[in-house]
């Protein structure tokens, strides 16, 4: 057993205290409770909104060498710290070790990778249909995105949808999943170490309440959401209702091909990892196998 942690909110820079009324729980041993949670509700929603708005003209107005020092140095940290961290994703949310560490490696690739993107920002210059005139073309940050984030990769995906935005000027209101929600606290954590500024990214811990709030709120100009087809299909209604931007990444149905010419072994061997790595918990999951007559017997 470890040391139960205690989770806050995260708005505009600060911890945000709730009470502690809900639990994060341990797959492989539900007796051992990993962090105690708050239960955030559209309050703290348009609290948290109300401070990345705060936020967002100074970061627009950031160079693009501040918002790569955040992030450069925020992947930093969590290379340093991804037996920890790790470690915590394991508890949390069921991986092996070392596919929490890995994942967490991950993610602080993807933070250095971003902060890398923030330092090439450009435009175009475009050739025009009417003599002597020029086209130029600007990439400018949207404002405040709502983002609404899986248990199945609580921090690789934060990370994936948090980088790209902060690195281009944009901030951030971000649910993490209900079963892992400790995880993704390690990361926003990191990030204010690393000297995020104030209210660029805000957390709000909860349940489904939360993300509704997200999705319906009028001072969040995009969403990006990771989860179920049906949960995915209220967030862009809600989204389109009032005209938010929304992009969605849901369940897919991957087809694995096996020819007849194929590395029996080693099709094999892809097709095992393919559907069963991660238990299988994985958007990307090989769940059809298609296979071709004259391998079939054999490949079975």
């Amino acid at each position: 057993m470890t040391d139960t942690l205690e989770l806050s909110h995260w708005i505009g820079g600060e911890k945000v205290d709730g009470d502690l009324s809900g639990e994060s729980l341990n797959p492989s041993d539900v007796r051992e409770v990993v962090a105690r949670t708050p239960k955030g509700g559209a309050a703290e929603v348009d609290q948290a909104v109300q401070a990345a708005r705060a936020a967002f003209p100074g970061w627009a107005d950031a160079s693009p060498e501040a918002r790569f020092d955040v992030l450069d140095r925020a992947g930093s940290l969590l290379m340093e710290r991804a037996p920890q961290i790790g470690r915590l994703l394991s508890r949390e949310e069921g991986k092996t070790l070392p596919e929490g560490m890995g994942e967490t490696m991950r993610a602080a690739r993807i933070l250095k990778y971003f902060a890398g993107e923030a330092l090439r920002v450009h435009g175009q210059n475009l050739a025009s249909t009417r003599p002597g005139v020029e086209i130029q073309t600007y990439r400018q940050p949207v404002g405040v995105f709502g983002l609404i984030t899986p248990w199945n990769f609580p921090i690789a995906i934060p990370a994936w949808k948090i980088a790209p935005a902060i690195a281009f000027g944009n901030t951030v209101v971000i649910k993490p999943a209900g079963p892992t929600p400790a995880t993704a606290e390690a990361l926003i954590a990191i990030l204010h170490e690393a000297g995020l500024p104030r209210g660029v990214v805000n957390m709000v811990i909860g349940d489904g309440d939360v993300g509704r709030a997200i999705v319906a709120h009028p001072g969040v100009d995009g969403i990006s959401f990771t989860g179920s087809q049906g949960v995915g299909a209220g967030v862009a209604e809600g989204a389109m209702k009032r005209q938010a931007r929304v992009q969605l990444e849901m369940g897919g149905k991957n087809p694995l091909i096996v020819l007849d010419d194929a590395d029996l072994e080693r099709a094999v061997a892809i097709a095992l990892d393919g559907s069963f790595f991660a238990t299988g918990q994985r958007c990307t999951a090989s769940s059809r196998l298609i296979v071709q007559d004259g391998i079939h017997d054999r490949f079975v």
